[in-house]
C-alpha cells in the first residue's frame, strides 16, 4: 500500500498541539456551546479529503473527538477501514484537530484521572497520530515541522540530558540514542557538525548525522515532550474539576463515549469473527459479551484495594481457560497451558494482553507500583517466578483454574454484582460456557470453525 505523502503547507499545530498558535485556536474554537454544532467547514474539509470514504464521517467537534479515538482504538482490528479516516492525515484540519485534542485530554481528566488507563490511551494515541502524520510529510516538511515543534518546546542549543531525563522516563528515547558531548546532548545538525564535523573522512557529514539518530531522534524527543505536556495538561483540568461541583454534561458524555468505545474495541480485537464454535476442549475465540459481570467489571479497572487478587488471582485464570480450555471442569485431571497452546502464540498475543490491559485499567495502574505482579501473573499460569513466560519453565508451578463464585464473594466482593444469569452457577467459567450457548441460539444456531 503506497504511502500518501502530503506536500502542502504545514502548521506547527498539526503536529504539536501545545503551540502558541494551537493554544489560540483552542481559545477561539474550543466554546462548549459550539462543540455539538454541526460543522460545514470542518465537513468539507473532510469531503476534499482525498480518498476519504463519506459513510459515518463526524460533523461536530466532538464527533471529531471520537472518532479520533475511535482510529486509535480500533485501527489495529480486522473492522479497520483506512478510508474510513484519511482527513485525520489532511493538514487542512488542523484547527478543529486540535480542539479536539483537547476535548479528549479533558473527556479523560473529568471521568477517569491522570494515572487512569483512558489517560494513558488518549496520550497514546496522539503520538501515534502524530507520528502517522510525520511518515506522510515530504522529506523537507518532515524537517521543518519536527525542528519548529521542537524549538516550541525545549531549547536545544545547550540542552544537557539532565534536562530531558523526564521525557526518557515517558519515551521510546533511550540514553544511548544520544550524541553526547560533555553531558550536552547534541540535537541540531548545525550543532553536529561543529561538534564532530572534524572527525569525519570520507562521508558527508549529514549522512552521517541521520545515521547516527538525526532526525529519527528528535521525533522521540517531540514524542516525549507532548507526552509530558500532555499529562500535565490532563493533571491540572483534574485539579480544577475537584473545585467544580458538577462538571459539563457534555464533556462527562464524551468521558462515557470513550469507555464504550473501548469495550467495544475490545470485543472486536479479542474476540472471533463468524460463527460460534462451542468445542471447549481446544481453543475458542473470546466472546466478550458472554463474560460473567465479575469479569467484565475487572476488565474495566478496579479502582480501590485488592487490584493484585482481582487481576492475579481470579482474572487470569478465568481469560486463560476461556480462550485455551473452556471445558476444564469437564476433566479430572490439570492441564499446561502448552497441552492446548504449543507454540504459545495465543498465550502470548491474546491471553496476556487481555490481562495486561484490564491490569492497566485499575487505578492507579496495577504495574505502576507493583510491576512484580507480572511474575505472579506467569506463576498462575504455570510458568513458575520468572519475569518471562517460556516453555522451559513450565510446569514449575500449576496452571490455577477459576476460582468459584462462592470464594469471590467471599475474598473480593466488590466484584459481585449478580445478574439474572449468574442464578445456579458456581463457578465464573460455567457462567461464561452456558452464555456462549445461550448466544449461539440467539444468533440462530451458527456454529463454525475451531477457534484457533
Amino acid at each position: 500500500m503506497m504511502m500518501k505523502v502530503y506536500i502542502i503547507m504545514i502548521k506547527t499545530s498539526f503536529i504539536n498541539p501545545f503551540s502558541e498558535d494551537a493554544k489560540e485556536i483552542v481559545r477561539k474554537l474550543g466554546k462548549l456551546d459550539t462543540l455539538n454544532i454541526r460543522n460545514d467547514d470542518l465537513i468539507d474539509i473532510i469531503h476534499n479529503t482525498p480518498n476519504q470514504s463519506f459513510v459515518g464521517v463526524p460533523d461536530t467537534l466532538l464527533k471529531l473527538a471520537l472518532t479520533r479515538f475511535e482510529w486509535y482504538l480500533f485501527r489495529k482490528t480486522d473492522k479497520f477501514e483506512e478510508k474510513n479516516y484519511e482527513y485525520l492525515f489532511n493538514p487542512d484540519i488542523y484547527e478543529y484537530d486540535v480542539v479536539s485534542f483537547y476535548l479528549l485530554c479533558q473527556a479523560v481528566a473529568i471521568g477517569y484521572g491522570l494515572d487512569s488507563h483512558e489517560a494513558k490511551q488518549v496520550i497514546e494515541s496522539e503520538n501515534q497520530l502524530i507520528a502517522q502524520r510525520i511518515d506522510r510529510l515530504s522529506q523537507q516538511d518532515k524537517q521543518d515541522v519536527i525542528r519548529e515543534s521542537l524549538a516550541q518546546l525545549v531549547n536545544t542549543d545547550n540542552l544537557k540530558w539532565t534536562d530531558i531525563k523526564e521525557v526518557l522516563e515517558v519515551s521510546s528515547l533511550e540514553l544511548d540514542q544520544l550524541l553526547l558531548s560533555n553531558g550536552r546532548a547534541i540535537i541540531d545538525y548545525d550543532d553536529f557538525v561543529i561538534e564532530f564535523g572534524g572527525l569525519i573522512e570520507g562521508r558527508y557529514p549529514q549522512d552521517v548525522y541521520y545515521t547516527t539518530g538525526g532526525l529519527k531522534t528528535k521525533s522521540e524527543l517531540l514524542s516525549g515532550l507532548i507526552t509530558i505536556q500532555s499529562r500535565k495538561y490532563i493533571a491540572n483540568v483534574a485539579q480544577m474539576v475537584e473545585r467544580m461541583v458538577e462538571p459539563n454534561p457534555l464533556i462527562q458524555d464524551l468521558a462515557n463515549q470513550l469507555k464504550q468505545l473501548h469495550q467495544e474495541a475490545q470485543e472486536v480485537k479479542y474476540s472471533g469473527h463468524g460463527k460460534i464454535n462451542l468445542d471447549d476442549t481446544k481453543p475458542v475465540k473470546y466472546q466478550i459479551e458472554a463474560f460473567p459481570p465479575c469479569a467484565r467489571k475487572c476488565m474495566e479497572g478496579i479502582k480501590s484495594g485488592g487490584r493484585n487478587d482481582a487481576i492475579v488471582l481470579f482474572l487470569t485464570p478465568f481469560v486463560s481457560y476461556a480462550r485455551l480450555y473452556p471445558g476444564i471442569f469437564s476433566l479430572d485431571q490439570s492441564m499446561k497451558v502448552s497441552d492446548v497452546d504449543p507454540s504459545l502464540d495465543i498465550t502470548h498475543e491474546e491471553v496476556l494482553p487481555l490481562i495486561y490491559e484490564a491490569a492497566q485499567s485499575c487505578r492507579p495502574p496495577l504495574f505502576k507500583d507493583q510491576p512484580q505482579e507480572k511474575i505472579n501473573i506467569n506463576s498462575k499460569l504455570g510458568f513458575g517466578m520468572h519475569d518471562e513466560l517460556k516453555l522451559d519453565n513450565e510446569g514449575e508451578t500449576q496452571w490455577y483454574t477459576p476460582m468459584s463464585c462462592e470464594k469471590i464473594k467471599l475474598h473480593m466482593p466488590n466484584l459481585c454484582h449478580p445478574n439474572v444469569d449468574c442464578k445456579k452457577i458456581g463457578n465464573p467459567l460455567t457462567y461464561y460456557n452456558r452464555k456462549r450457548k445461550l448466544l449461539k441460539r440467539t444468533n440462530n444456531g451458527q456454529v463454525n470453525n475451531d477457534g484457533n
